[in-house]
């Protein structure tokens, strides 16, 4: 019998409804129960919606995956037991420890899909033959002839949404810039710069962003988590940084933060400035972009004029 036919694939699926977690995740001894130490820093960084968003989608995945495995939550094994981490491409990749880990080994992958305030989950998983092994979500085995003559296949990972084609694994896509305010930016008493300011900043980035993605500008629909954290005035350097975290078939969602680096010390002098050992957060938001279906998974080459008639 060959390594294929000795497999018998299994599927879980879970959805939840980020509200079912809404007032879970705010509780410390739910958090410590259902998540591990490497999704809880993870989630720290993020705004409250993607903060919600994204414990919701690892939970979602939790659930499909005891499914997977034939077990459940109260039968020895707990959530913050299966690790729903991320590779280097973002893609998220299950760990086992604890008693999960004494589960019959199986390679499992999952697939976490969000559509507005619904999560859903998909994990796919086939027990391992003897000596194989799990080592970063891939699955390795010793040499046979038979191995050989049959390779299992390589079930790549990938968090998509309802109207994605497929998420493509590529390289993270940033953006970033560093500018001075000046003077003549001072827009409230106290030399306050309005916010908008940094907005304007946040706005090129998403740009840029979707520009080397799909070769578009594409057109900023909304920001959400938009949270001004400390005021910006005449002399401070600014820098902002975006990251693009998910990509659907119309739309890039792109995580923005801005950080305080350099400041003017008018107090100490009239051209006094500092340099921040750590940079301070100003503003931080989640923007989402929507691009031309046309352009979609293009490259940015221009498209040739037709031919003079």
């Amino acid at each position: 019998m060959t390594v294929a036919e000795r497999r018998t694939v299994r599927v879980g699926v879970d959805v939840i409804g980020c509200a079912e977690l809404r007032r879970l995740v705010e509780r410390p001894w739910f958090l410590r129960f259902g998540f591990a130490p490497e999704e809880l820093a993870h989630a720290e960084t993020l705004g409250a919606h993607r903060r919600l968003e994204f414990l919701t989608g690892r939970f979602a995945a939790k659930e499909a995956v005891v499914k997977v495995l034939g077990v459940g939550f109260l039968r020895g094994v707990a959530p913050r037991e299966i690790c729903v981490d991320h590779s280097a491409d973002g893609a998220p990749v299950v760990h086992f420890r604890g008693q999960a880990a004494h589960v019959p080994p199986s390679c499992v992958s999952v697939s976490i899909t969000h559509k507005q305030n619904v999560v859903a989950a998909v994990a796919i998983g086939f027990p391992l033959a003897a000596g194989e092994a799990v080592e970063n979500g891939q699955t390795t085995s010793p040499p046979s002839k038979e191995s050989d003559a049959v390779s299992p296949p390589i079930i790549r990972t990938t968090t998509t949404t309802q109207d994605t084609v497929r998420e493509e694994q590529t390289p993270e896509t940033t953006a970033f810039l560093r500018v001075r305010i000046g003077q003549e930016e001072a827009h409230y008493g106290g030399d306050l710069v309005d916010g908008a300011r940094i907005l304007r900043l946040f706005g090129d980035l998403v740009t840029e962003i979707t520009i080397r993605t799909d070769g578009d500008e594409g057109l900023l629909s909304q920001y959400s988590d938009l949270r001004f954290t400390a005021p910006v005035k005449p002399g401070d350097y600014i820098e902002a940084r975006g990251r693009l975290v998910r990509r659907t078939r119309l739309r890039r969602v792109v995580e923005l933060q801005a950080h305080k680096v350099l400041s003017a010390r008018p107090t100490a002098g009239t051209s006094a400035a500092e340099v921040f050992d750590t940079p301070q957060l100003v503003c931080a938001a989640t923007a989402t972009t929507v691009v031309p279906y046309r352009r979609t998974d293009t490259a940015s080459t221009p498209v040739p004029l037709p031919e003079e008639t």
